[in-house]
């Protein structure tokens, strides 16, 4: 009687806790780097937009850290900037230049100070101020403004060459060798490019910890022949991630099929939450024992 307790009441605390899950989202494998973004620090201002894809960042929840990836540069001054967000529809930037205008009023500051620059290469991350909420289907619009002009040692960033559509923008104010006097503003001219900065992005969601909950009743997850397996009845599976108790992310794979075996996944003992998201979007949290 004492042990049936003892068993209810666990599973009444568990039902009643929600996981905080982070997932760590990298778009962008280009190799290539350059000075122009997304800070151009050749100048006093410059500016930056780019827009990635909602499939490519695969998540959806509260952007809470931002990253670009330095390739080189000798100095340690931190340039000053400001970054902005904004869900969109859009896919690509315009194919000729182009001024934000209004448009800017739909972004969210979320970071004002300066990025990190204390090593000639590495990811610069900054935790952002205002976490910012990606929503579901939404493409993820980043404006980067910076206006600190370094003398020399610039930093340079990676890029990914878009294909087809241009992903990125930019602005300078025209001055070489740090006299610019021309701040970059809504009405300023944008000038679309094909290199868009590699990026790394930080997105906290929450999930549940009801035994099972299920995306129309056709997900399950269980322990076949010693190795985790996600099957779905009716749809094909397009991603699953799972997590630990502490919210950390495990196991990260597009699937693309109606079950998977993770084979990579090395059983522990602990207790896992698995989020199976499939090809119409729908997501299911099953917590399991593995």
């Amino acid at each position: 009687m004492i042990k049936k307790l003892l068993n209810c009441t666990f599973t009444l605390l568990l039902t009643a806790t929600t996981l905080q899950a982070q997932t760590i989202v990298t778009v962008g494998t280009g190799s290539g780097s350059g000075t122009s973004a997304p800070i151009a620090s050749w100048y006093e201002s410059s500016a930056t937009e780019s827009i990635y894809t909602a499939t490519e960042i695969n998540a959806t929840g509260n952007i809470t850290t931002l990253a670009y990836q330095k390739a080189s540069g000798n100095s340690t001054v931190p340039p000053a900037v400001k970054i902005y967000l904004k869900n969109t529809t859009a896919a690509a930037v315009a194919a000729a230049n182009y001024s934000i205008g209004d448009g800017f009023n739909g972004y969210t500051l979320v970071y004002d100070g300066t990025l990190p620059n204390n090593s000639q290469t590495g990811w610069m991350q900054v935790t952002l101020q205002t976490p910012f909420a990606l929503t579901a289907n939404s493409n993820l619009s980043i404006l980067t403004v910076g206006s600190t002009c370094i003398e020399s040692g610039r930093p340079q960033y990676t890029y990914t060459s878009a294909s087809g559509t241009k992903m990125s923008a930019g602005y300078n104010d025209g001055s070489i060798g740090c006299g610019g006097n021309s701040p970059w503003d809504p009405a300023s001219v944008m000038r679309p490019v094909w290199e868009r900065p590699n990026v790394r992005l930080s997105i906290t969601s929450q999930l549940s910890t009801d035994n099972v909950t299920k995306a129309n009743n056709s997900v399950i997850v269980y322990n076949n022949a010693g190795k985790l397996t996600v099957k779905s009845a009716n749809t094909a599976i397009n991603n699953i991630t799972v997590y630990d108790v502490q919210g950390k992310q495990v196991f990260n794979t597009l699937v693309n099929n109606n079950d998977y075996v993770l084979d990579a996944l090395a059983s522990t003992g602990q207790l896992l939450f698995v989020k199976v998201t499939d090809a119409n979007n729908a997501v299911s949290t099953t917590k399991t024992v593995y």
